[in-house]
């Protein structure tokens, strides 16, 4: 029982790595997207500056969404 519990346990890291790495390939894209806009070339600064934090902040609910999930709060309980 403790090693399913331990490979279950290890899945849902794993999820964890493989979402955190696409979050950051997919902001990384953006921004040297961002470099070949020449529309851009005036503001480059502020708008990587946008791109990464709404990179995190889409990663931030993403991860606290799935982490949410892996343990329930099906119904206070009552002591």
């Amino acid at each position: 029982r403790h090693q399913a519990q331990l490979c279950a346990a290890m899945g849902k890291t794993d999820t964890i790595i493989s979402g955190t790495i696409f979050f950051a390939l997919t902001g990384l894209i953006v921004v040297i997207l961002s470099f070949c806009s020449p529309s851009m070339s005036k503001d480059r600064g502020l708008t990587n500056l946008l791109i990464i934090t709404a990179t995190i902040c889409c990663w931030l609910l993403w991860l606290i969404t799935y982490m949410m999930q892996m343990n329930p709060l099906i119904a206070p309980k009552m002591e």
